[in-house]
């Protein structure tokens, strides 16, 4: 079982206060579920900067039922596999993800078993939302520290055989931030007011997002390189096997950035609410 390591800082460790926040931003987002969703993009900062846009993504697949979420979180530390697969169960304040065990052995027979960091965060912030949402559910937690495009395709293609093998019905979710601006972040391309910083930043990830839309995989991955889009990789394993199972194209709900929230843009992160259809 692994505990809880981000609640109380990225989310309420209450669990009614969790249940409340997450209602919340459910109700102010302002969009209806989808009859149809192959997978989601969802960010994995704190909820009080990115929990509106996540709310976006986990609105429109409230309606549906999956025997399965995978989700493709993203190995900040770069410890362990690139891909890194446990069957380990998630137990946060609203209750216990369980894993989907057959599913995460017929991974682990490929890759190994390889456990990220205690404190990583990207996978289990997803997780309120879904037990909100779903209550009892199944998942397949896979931290990602990927730099090579062939291993996110190669990966989409041996999960696509394992859905088939195994006949689940899959909802892919990819967790990721977008442009991280700022010294803090070593990534300063430009500068100027916050008009024009926040007119750049807006510019620079709607061209990624422009890609994502298009389901253009690679370019993507291959303009990510010159970005700070933390969740390149599972973005990219996303729209790959997205399109195996039937996508389309993605589609933007909502995009906004921390500093929207706080107002200092020397220090900004984008947050990108997406669905493929």
């Amino acid at each position: 079982m692994r505990k809880a390591v981000a609640s109380g800082q990225f989310y309420p460790s209450d669990r009614l206060e969790l249940k409340e926040k997450i209602d919340n931003l459910l109700k102010k987002a302002g969009i209806k579920g989808e009859k149809k969703t192959f997978g989601i993009i969802s960010p994995h900062a704190g909820y009080e900067y990115s929990g509106q846009a996540a709310a976006f993504s986990y609105k429109t697949i409230s309606k549906q039922k999956f025997d399965t979420f995978i989700i493709l979180g993203v190995n900040h530390s770069g410890s362990g596999n690139r891909i890194a697969v446990s069957g380990e169960d998630f137990e946060i304040p609203s209750g216990i993800a369980e894993t989907d065990k057959e599913f995460c052995n017929e991974l682990i027979k490929i890759y190994g078993e390889s456990k990220t960091r205690d404190y990583e965060h990207s996978i289990e912030v997803q997780l309120p939302f879904l037990l909100y949402l779903f209550g009892k559910i199944k998942i397949v937690p896979i931290a990602l520290s990927l730099d090579d495009y062939e291993e996110c395709a190669g990966l989409a293609e041996i999960l696509e055989k394992i859905i088939k093998k195994l006949k689940r019905k899959i909802c892919v979710i990819a967790s990721s931030d977008f442009t991280h601006y700022g010294a803090g972040y070593g990534f300063v391309p430009f500068s100027g007011t916050d008009e024009k910083v926040k007119k750049k930043l807006y510019e620079m990830d709607g061209k990624a997002i422009k890609l994502i839309e298009k389901m253009k995989s690679e370019e993507f991955f291959e303009a990510s390189r010159n970005m700070t889009i933390c969740g390149a990789a599972p973005i990219a394993v996303a729209i790959e096997l997205c399109k195996k199972l039937g996508a389309k194209k993605a589609k933007l709900l909502k995009y906004y950035t921390s500093g929207d929230i706080s107002g200092d843009y020397s220090a900004s992160v984008g947050y990108a609410s997406m669905i493929f259809v």
